[in-house]
């Protein structure tokens, strides 16, 4: 049987309303970024083993001059990448995602993408405290999304394209494919829908294959741990949690501190980020670099409470001086080490049978979500990373604890939501504004109406109003009107009827049928139903007229907008 032809190919990805287009979509985003976030960490290995010599993390073994200086030339590096290439392509990492999904029309540009993977190598490469996790998201979502734009898919499923490229980014990265998932869900595209699960399903499993097959298998990180507590541990887990959940807090507001420093050029943000990285590093060289040894170490129980303490104090400050001074990479995996720290320090000192190494582990999931506002996902990455379902009981209750604290308590913003508030940038978190702000008002464009312009000669008119549709746009100097066909064609019988002497201009006689409230708005650009919605509210109109190119216009309708604001569905 032959293979599909490339046009067949085509045809089947280009179908606006197929699951299975989106699907095959997906299972496409899973290869390219699995084979994309392969490359990258081979840059990466090639890079820390020119230093690091046996694995990427051993910066323990480096000279203190060169724990020092590595981070500074980091930072000039990267201050060199940013003068020489475009100012617009600056904008990366999931910030930039989460604001093109919100105002950009769900449309990640290629060149953002492939700054970030060029950033992120420079930043990881020079030890700077931060992770891969961001960057793999952009690129990810990136190359999802430009596969979209090139299958022509409209802007809501470009949208569940990007949820596919982070599910598959952090399931290659992590080898944590439900994780991947729930995190595009919860973070990215903030919402569960049935239509979005298979594909960024079938994204994120084929990611994790690919991945394997390449590679083998992966894990982040090893631990055979088994939890062998009892309900009396319970008091102690919460208490964990939300302990847990004030540094969660105290990380967001020093994140912003230093986001707020009065230092407007970023090459002396960059350096000054290098600085206080490499001055750290002179006596805690863990804090350099992704950190997933010292979380091995943290979980396999082999680092005491002291070291446990240094490590959380300086990689707390070593983060925050970089996520807020804007080092361009991701920030989870420094938060996790920071979770690992601080659950296996309260493991070490609080009674009960839990051990510092599980706490450890723990510690991990509730920093995320805290952070993050990503509980889900945190509690599946603790049931992948431990293969213990036993560990999911006890990391919902520090979890729970630490969510508490840092959301609800002292209502502290998710990270990115805070990283976006400082560049003057909001999200919608509203569900019933948040759900229009995530549909265009292409999706919902017909052409089938006649355009009627009343300087036509009577004869082009009547034949006009003779052949026309349903809907009938009429045409005037001044504004365009929404007519139904069946009072014009009236309107036109009369005036027909009507002796040739008294009969006035035709355009005199169809303009007085133009019924209250039915002029349209002529929009130059494509808007979301929130903003469609708010423009209706400043007046009555009909609906809108939307040209997307110099030969074609669309009509959308005010019932349109509403049969889709009250009638279940998705939108076609």
């Amino acid at each position: 049987m032959p293979l599909p032809s490339i046009r067949q190919w085509r045809r089947l990805l280009g179908k606006p309303d197929g699951l299975l287009s989106l699907i095959i979509l997906g299972c496409i985003t899973g290869i390219a970024t699995s084979l994309v976030m392969a490359l990258f960490m081979l840059g990466l290995d090639l890079i820390l083993q020119q230093l690091n010599g046996a694995y990427r993390d051993d910066f323990e073994s480096l000279s203190a001059p060169t724990r020092f200086a590595l981070p500074i030339l980091g930072s000039l590096a990267l201050i060199l990448l940013f003068r020489f290439t475009p100012t617009h392509s600056h904008a990366i990492g999931i910030t930039h995602v989460l604001d093109r999904l919100q105002r950009g029309r769900s449309r990640l540009p290629a060149s953002n993408a492939v700054f970030q993977f060029f950033a992120a190598l420079i930043s990881l490469g020079s030890g700077h405290s931060v992770g891969q996790e961001g960057p793999a998201v952009h690129v990810g979502a990136g190359i999802a999304n430009q596969l979209g734009q090139k299958a022509n898919r409209v802007p809501s499923q470009l949208r569940l394209l990007i949820g596919c490229g982070t599910a598959a980014a952090i399931s290659s990265a992590f080898d944590t494919p439900l994780a991947g998932v729930l995190f595009a869900m919860e973070v990215i595209l903030m919402e569960y829908s049935l239509l979005g699960f298979t594909p960024i399903i079938a994204a994120s499993v084929t990611s994790a294959a690919m991945t394997r097959f390449l590679f083998g298998e992966h894990p982040a990180f090893v631990t055979d741990l088994a939890y062998q507590g009892s309900l009396t541990d319970l008091p102690f887990l919460l208490i964990a949690g939300l302990l847990i959940g004030l540094l969660a807090a105290g990380f967001n507001r020093s994140v912003r501190l230093f986001m707020q420093l009065r230092l407007h050029q970023r090459p002396a943000r960059l350096l000054l980020a290098g600085l206080i990285t490499g001055t750290l590093a002179l006596g805690v060289p863990e804090v350099l670099g992704l950190g997933h040894d010292t979380i091995n170490q943290a979980i396999n129980g082999e680092l005491v409470w002291s070291v446990l303490l240094v490590v959380l104090i300086a990689k707390f400050i070593a983060t925050s001086t970089a996520v807020g001074l804007g080092v361009p990479a991701g920030l989870i995996g420094p938060t996790l080490l920071i979770g690992a720290s601080a659950g296996g320090l309260m493991g070490s000192l609080l009674p009960g049978d839990g051990s510092p190494a599980f706490y450890a582990l723990l510690g991990m999931a509730a920093m995320m979500s805290a952070v993050l506002h990503a509980p889900l996902a945190a509690l599946i990455a603790v049931l992948e990373l431990s293969l213990n379902a036993h560990a999911v009981f006890p990391a919902m209750i520090v979890v729970l604890g630490a969510n508490l604290v840092c959301q609800h308590g002292l209502r502290i913003p998710s990270i990115y939501h805070s990283l976006l508030a400082f560049k003057g940038l909001t999200i919608e978190t509203n569900p019933v504004r948040t759900a229009l702000a995530q549909r265009s008002l292409s999706e919902l464009a017909t052409g089938q109406f006649t355009r009627l312009d009343l300087t036509q000669s009577d004869d082009q008119a009547l034949r006009t109003v003779k052949d026309a549709q349903r809907w009938v746009v009429l045409q005037l100097t001044e504004a365009s009107y929404l007519i139904d066909k069946t009072p014009l064609s009236q309107a036109v019988q009369d005036w027909v009827q009507l002796p040739a002497e008294t009969r006035p201009a035709m355009a005199d006689a169809l303009k007085a049928v133009i019924p209250p409230f039915s002029r349209l708005v002529e929009v130059n650009q494509d808007i979301n139903l929130l903003e469609a919605v708010r423009l209706l509210q400043r007046e009555d109109t009909a609906g809108f007229l939307y040209s997307p190119d110099i030969t074609s216009t669309v009509l959308i309708t005010r019932a349109q907008l509403a049969t889709v604001l009250t009638t279940e569905g998705d939108l076609r």
